[in-house]
């Protein structure tokens, strides 16, 4: 069985390094996703149903976003 070790140096750690840069394009994916949303629904007319899945969506999306900001600062 493998052990694990404490390092708590992060000062050159490519691991988190990618993982951060994950988490950046994530939010830069969903403020997309979060633009494409709102525009559809301001173009087009839909069921009261799909309006609100895609509201819930878009709203889902912005609050995952700020989440995501306020751990990152």
């Amino acid at each position: 069985m493998r052990t694990t070790t404490n390092n708590y140096n992060f000062h050159n750690d490519n691991e988190i390094e990618d993982v951060l840069h994950l988490v950046e394009k994530n939010i830069d994916c969903t403020n997309k996703l979060i633009k494409r949303i709102d525009a559809l629904i301001e173009k087009k007319h839909f069921p009261d149903s799909i309006f609100k899945i895609l509201t819930t969506l878009r709203n889902t999306c912005a609050v995952n976003v700020m989440n995501i900001t306020k751990l990152s600062k």
